[in-house]
């Protein structure tokens, strides 16, 4: 048997026992059985995976590149009117 089927048999008997306890605590009450179960297993695979992600190495702080900074505001362009009688130039 690998090590992933040990495991996995593992985690089935935690989700059984407290499966089973949560059953016992709330006074053996009968036609529950599938929400005790999903309580249960909810709360161990919680617990499994905040352990492997504890044993999980931590990625290597990575330096932020530097960023461009930016250019100054361009001045708005003159804005030009022609009349028929002359031409004028608007700030």
């Amino acid at each position: 048997m690998s090590d992933i089927q040990k495991q996995g048999e593992e985690i089935q008997a935690r989700i059984r026992d407290l499966a089973y306890t949560l059953w016992e605590s709330a006074g053996r009450q009968q036609g529950m059985a599938m929400e005790y179960w999903l309580q249960a297993e909810k709360e161990v695979m919680s617990t499994v995976q905040r352990v492997a992600a504890a044993a999980m190495p931590k990625p290597a702080q990575r330096k932020a590149a530097p960023t461009a900074k930016a250019s100054p505001a361009k001045p708005a362009a003159k804005k030009t009117t022609t009349t028929r009688a002359k031409t004028t130039t608007k700030k």
